[in-house]
């Protein structure tokens, strides 16, 4: 049995394959230098927000890799 075989038959049993855990690391990045620019300007408060909303992003897949 040749390995395409055997993903067929796991797709035909009801395998999914799991969602890329990956995200942008472009996305992450600039995101990170916002943040730094804030803390840089001693917007620490605004900062801290920013830091929240990039947790946040991350892990409702709002950075996936390839997206905008």
């Amino acid at each position: 049995m040749s390995f395409r075989d055997t993903v067929k038959e796991w797709l035909s049993e009801g395998y999914t394959p799991p969602s890329n855990p990956l995200c942008s690391k472009r996305l992450v990045i600039k995101n990170l230098k916002q943040i730094l620019q804030l803390l840089e300007d001693e917007s620490p408060y605004i900062a801290a927000d920013r830091i929240r909303f990039l947790i946040s992003d991350i892990e409702n897949d709002k950075l996936k890799a390839g997206e905008l």
